[in-house]
């Protein structure tokens, strides 16, 4: 391994056992396990390209204290327990327990802080409806409504449990299903599925605040494996939504991070562009940069970059094929955008408000009151409301909008607030209707030099996915230089049980919905009266 950084900068070939292109969660994660599991017996390099390292988003910061809490080993006051019943829990807290890092209970499990307090819905024409359950509950529409919007999400955890089987036979009509899937785009499947405008409203405002992105360029298939992660379909707009929480709040990003940038530190070196990746006798991967830099020679590469890093660089074509190229390319990077606004004291409990709001009209699409954040019990000096806000690329700042809607909401004393910033969030990467299947096949089996489990397609958008992406790089890497060396403890941390579909009644229930039943009575109908017309003709 290089000892130190003057060898490393002077050298003009430097030769490594594994390189990690790329200082992003999953990238350091891979490389993280990887020093960890072989130490200095293999040489283990992290490229810190000057492009790939962004400053954290402040905003993330901002929901606490400016100074970084110290956190002990001996406090456990308001974390969570042992509740990973979902994909993204158990990759927090297997980390999180790694570093020693005691989780919040806002974020890893939520829901334990139901309130008997009022939420708020806001209409598209900015009227108010109350309500004391989830959001996903739908009580707050009328009952054609709510119906419709529980048989939807009924028939999307149906398509996602009969999806992530491992019994699943690989024949031609799973592969056109997955296909179908794949194919067709979110706002094809609720338009046809679901009859009201609330309705599709809402599930709009989901997929947006899911994805970072609209409706119509998000897959059927990824929206899927979304809910999947989060063990289903109604884990978003409210109870059990880690991801979202987390998206918001940045505290395990934050921390662990931290943590792992430190734990890489004397393996990590910056390094100039790289123009070129080419392989060498299929034995050897080579780093080129702009001529009269250093290379870079290894047996094994696994890149960390953002996906719109590899158009600046020239690949090749035994390395990454030009499908998989355009589809990593074009894939379209989420975007969302919070706020977070502090008050004196929390107010709106005075009115008999839990501070939850979701709201079609906007600017504010979702948001709730800043939960206590503090592992070691200190006080927030200030009460705050932290959410997202609808996206729009002309507008830099919300703030006037944002006041008059807390007015409109919780009375003129809204206005009366200490501070206020919004801020962008790089969510996470959402591939073109079609390409996801490609995708998932380029991540999870690669080719032999190249290991693209490690490609940051999350950004700040989901974190636990990001972790779970360095620890199967790392598996996949693993099993390519020491196969002897895997554990059975590491193979099955980077198994999740199935989820097993329900009885075939329970299907053909959740398929029933409002649409069908006006198509059904439509086809009756011009059945009923062209076999009327038929029998008139034939009278006569």
């Amino acid at each position: 391994m290089v000892q130190s950084f003057s060898d490393f900068e002077q050298s003009k070939h430097v030769i490594a056992d594994v390189i990690i292109l790329g200082c992003s969660l999953p990238g350091i994660v891979t490389a993280h396990k990887l020093k960890k599991k072989f130490g200095d017996s293999m040489e283990i390099v992290v490229l810190d390209l000057a492009t790939t390292r962004k400053n954290d988003s402040k905003c993330n910061v901002a929901f606490q204290e400016d100074r970084e809490e110290e956190i002990k080993d001996d406090i456990c006051e308001g974390t969570a327990q042992e509740k990973l019943d979902n994909v993204a829990r158990y990759y927090l807290a297997l980390y999180s327990k790694e570093f020693n890092i005691p989780l919040p209970d806002a974020i890893i499990a939520p829901d334990f802080f139901k309130s008997d307090l009022s939420k708020l819905f806001e209409c598209t024409n900015g009227s108010v409806v109350e309500c004391r359950d989830n959001f996903y509950d739908f009580d707050y529409l009328n009952f054609f409504e709510r119906f419709e919007l529980n048989q939807y999400q009924e028939l999307l955890d149906q398509h996602m449990k009969g999806l992530f089987q491992s019994h699943k036979i690989d024949d031609e009509s799973e592969r056109r299903q997955l296909q179908y899937y794949d194919r067709t785009a979110m706002e094809e499947h609720l338009c046809n599925s679901l009859l009201f405008s609330s309705s599709r409203d809402i599930m709009r405002l989901t997929v947006r605040l899911v994805c970072g992105a609209p409706a119509d360029s998000v897959s059927l298939l990824f929206y899927l494996h979304q809910c999947y992660r989060s063990a289903s379909a109604r884990n978003h707009l409210d109870g059990d939504n880690t991801k979202l929480r987390e998206k918001l709040l940045g505290f395990c990003r934050k921390r662990l991070t931290s943590k792992l940038q430190q734990s890489v530190a004397n393996i990590t070196y910056p390094a100039e562009t790289i123009k070129e990746i080419r392989s060498y006798s299929q034995e050897q991967v080579i780093l080129n940069g702009i001529k009269g830099e250093t290379s870079y020679i290894c047996s094994l590469l696994a890149m960390a970059l953002r996906p719109d890093q590899l158009k600046n660089i020239q690949m090749g074509s035994d390395l990454l094929s030009r499908k998989d190229y355009e589809i990593a390319s074009m894939m379209c990077p989420g975007k969302a955008r919070k706020f977070v606004i502090q008050y004196e004291d929390n107010f709106w409990r005075r009115y008999g408000y839990s501070g939850d709001i979701l709201s079609l009209r906007g600017p504010i699409i979702w948001a709730t009151e800043r939960p206590r954040m503090s592992t070691t019990g200190s006080q927030e000096k200030f009460s705050a409301l932290v959410g997202y806000l609808k996206v729009k690329d002309n507008i830099i700042n919300n703030k006037e909008v944002v006041v008059d809607q807390l007015i409109r909401l919780f009375g003129e004393e809204a206005g009366d607030m200490v501070s206020y910033k919004e801020t962008d969030i790089q969510d996470v990467f959402v591939p073109k209707c079609g390409d996801y299947v490609g995708l998932r096949k380029l991540t999870t089996i690669g080719c032999r030099l190249l290991e693209w489990g490690a490609l940051d397609v999350f950004a700040e958008g989901d974190v636990a996915a990001a972790l779970e992406a360095g620890h199967t790089a790392y598996l996949h890497l693993l099993s390519c230089l020491r196969p002897q060396a895997q554990t059975y403890e590491e193979l099955s941390a980077g198994e999740w049980p199935t989820l097993y579909t329900d009885s075939t009644v329970s299907k053909w229930i959740a398929g029933i919905n409002i649409m069908k039943g006006v198509r059904l009575s439509i086809y009756s109908t011009l059945f009923y009266v062209g076999f009327r017309i038929l029998q008139s003709f034939m009278r006569k």
